[in-house]
């Protein structure tokens, strides 16, 4: 998975992560995003396959992309965008289980493990925040004209 430095900041993220063999999954809103909701998002949530104490691996990889370290589950890009890593998600199986069953969709040139709407929806739904409850409803709607497309496509 190369990339050049002019790719976009993230994309050369993925790659380093890729790289330097860390699994990951994009998840939360971004994910959503590009599986075709439309909500807007400040931040991308990356889901790392490291257990938490090895949070350093991640954060050092960021540094050598010149990106700002503001905690050990967020930085800045060298383009100000905002990423936070998680290492656990409420409500879902184990990352392994649910890497196994992401969506595997193009980014920018590359191909990256995109957790599912259904299961994005499923952890927004058992971690209860206010600010998720309208991203629910949306996700909702999109998984519902999905699987009426796919009921018409079927009857065709």
């Amino acid at each position: 998975m190369a990339t050049s430095s002019k790719s976009s900041p993230l994309v050369q993220l993925f790659t380093a992560l890729e790289a330097e063999g860390i699994k990951f999954m994009l998840v939360g809103m971004s994910a959503a995003n590009l599986q075709g909701v439309l909500a807007t998002t400040v931040d991308v949530d990356v889901w790392i396959g490291l257990p938490t104490r090895e949070y350093m691996r991640v954060i050092n990889l960021c540094r050598k992309l010149k990106a700002t370290v503001q905690s050990p589950n967020k930085v800045f890009l060298s383009d100000e965008m905002p990423v936070d890593f998680v290492y656990t998600l409420d409500g879902l199986n184990s990352f392994e289980t649910e890497l196994r069953r992401a969506n595997k969709l193009r980014f920018h040139g590359i191909k990256i493990p995109v957790l599912s709407l259904e299961q994005i929806c499923k952890s927004k739904e058992v971690t209860d925040r206010d600010k998720d409850k309208l991203h629910i409803l949306l996700i909702r709607q999109a998984l519902k004209l999905q699987k009426s497309a796919r009921t018409k496509a079927k009857r065709r």
